[in-house]
């Protein structure tokens, strides 16, 4: 048993005493069970760094009050108190669990019927049992070479990219690729520009690694390259191949003069490239990677929309200039993904899964596309309309409601729909709807539900 109390050496009571309520806290509280074993005197003064005599009278006074008892030879024990009801103060803790609860949204996550399981399974059963795969040690900080082969032809043959297994590293979710990147980039920047609306937890890692963050808001014409012209950012974080929250593509003027900022002003353009892959209207637009010439471009990308949340795989491409850095501070990383789950992956890829699987998700999700926007006008008529809604899983819309935006908000949780308010003004909300966890025959009381969170 580890007792771990924090001492205030300040405090006009002594170290036994608060040792001594401590104790007593952790054994009326139950976290302490009946027949647990303290540490020795011996032991509790060289963990804690304090005297034997403190130890002892703070034990001392738990034994005379009936809190633990003392063993010859054998130590100290807590006593079996549990015919007595303590009063403790659980509104914290409740609190504290009803802040944490998970909303499990109707409209998220990914189709049910999107991912072929049985070709999972096998793969992942030839992991484990392929001898080769070692799969009884940690493997790459960096991600599996497997894995990485995998995803540098992914983004060059899928994507237009071009980059090599070692630019690639994988990690469990951007934020934490984010983390990896200040860590080899700090030293040189110090502040970044965002899209405006944009991907919030790509901002919250920057204001935790205490970065400067200029907001960069997107017109009707897209994003203005001559604001961030304006700012002080030595780095922009982007989703020009489809912005997110309003879906909107960047075009190849645009992406252009982003890329001779970057080369003007020795920036680095961070390149989040989400749900690219997914668009009705015509072919996927080619990543902006692709198009760099001059080492400026930091490309992300993960697998989580195009194949399961819960695989939590998401991978980065650095340019060769930061190689260099990267390698000589990985070594302070661990990796954050399964070893299996990658190679497991990466055998999904290699054997050509991963295009068929693309080829389906844009069946089913273009199919589920055009049932909610039918029924969304079929329903709503003038009330509801649909700005953006060709590509990507979520629609841009625009709503007639009286409702404040916090009521909406409330309804849209109450009723488990993840609502996105991009903007609210003058009885008008523009808002983003994922839909790609509506199961395709509940689509119409998706539609239902949501006019009560919008108009009721």
């Amino acid at each position: 048993m580890i007792i771990s109390p924090v001492f205030d050496k300040e405090s006009n009571k002594a170290l036994y005493i608060q040792l001594y309520e401590y104790i007593k806290s952790e054994i009326t509280s139950g976290l302490l069970r009946p027949d647990s074993k303290l540490p020795s005197i011996r032991e509790a003064s060289l963990s804690l760094n304090l005297s034997k005599t403190t130890i002892e009278n703070a034990y001392s006074q738990l034994v005379a009050e009936g809190y633990i008892e003392n063993s010859p030879k054998r130590g100290y024990f807590v006593c079996d108190l549990s015919d007595y009801n303590f009063e403790i103060n659980a509104e914290p803790y409740k609190n504290l669990i009803s802040s944490t609860k998970e909303t499990e949204y109707i409209n998220d996550g990914v189709d049910r019927d999107s991912f072929d399981t049985s070709t999972w399974k096998r793969l992942y059963n030839k992991v484990i049992s392929d001898e080769s795969t070692n799969i009884y040690n940690s493997g790459s900080i960096q991600g599996e070479k497997a894995l990485r082969e995998e995803i540098a032809n992914f983004v060059n043959t899928m994507r237009g990219g071009h980059t090599s297994p070692e630019q690639v590293i994988v990690g469990a979710g951007v934020q934490y690729l984010l983390g990896i990147l200040i860590g080899i980039i700090k030293e040189n920047y110090n502040t970044v520009a965002v899209e405006k609306p944009g991907f919030n937890k790509a901002e919250f890692i920057f204001e935790d690694y205490m970065f400067n963050v200029r907001h960069i808001a997107i017109t009707d014409n897209g994003f203005p390259v001559d604001e961030l012209r304006k700012s002080d950012a030595g780095l922009i974080y982007i989703s020009p191949s489809h912005q997110y929250p309003l879906g909107t593509i960047m075009s190849v003027n645009k992406r252009m003069e982003l890329l001779e900022w970057a080369y003007k002003n020795n920036g680095l353009i961070l390149e989040d490239d989400y749900d690219s892959m997914i668009r009705y209207g015509g072919m996927p637009i080619p990543c902006l990677q692709g198009l760099d010439k001059n080492d400026c471009v930091v490309y992300l990308g993960s697998f989580s929309k195009m194949l399961l949340p819960a695989l939590r795989i998401s991978f980065m491409v650095i340019p060769k200039k930061l190689l260099e850095k990267y390698n000589s501070i990985k070594s302070r990383h661990t990796q954050s993904t399964s070893k299996i789950d990658q190679l497991v992956l990466a055998s999904f890829m290699k054997e050509g899964h991963m295009v068929k699987h693309l080829r389906k998700i844009k069946r089913i999700y273009r199919k589920k596309n055009l049932l909610l926007t039918s029924s969304l006008k079929n329903t709503f008529a003038d009330k509801l309309e649909i700005i953006n809604s060709d590509s990507g899983l979520h629609i841009v819309c625009e709503a007639k409601t009286l409702k404040t935006e916090e009521k909406l908000k409330e309804d849209a949780g109450n009723s488990n729909i993840h609502l996105n308010i991009i903007s609210s003004a003058n009885n008008k909300i523009i808002f983003s709807l994922n839909y790609s966890g509506i199961s395709m025959n509940k689509i119409q009381d998706f539609t239902e539900l949501l006019g009560t969170v919008l108009f009721e």
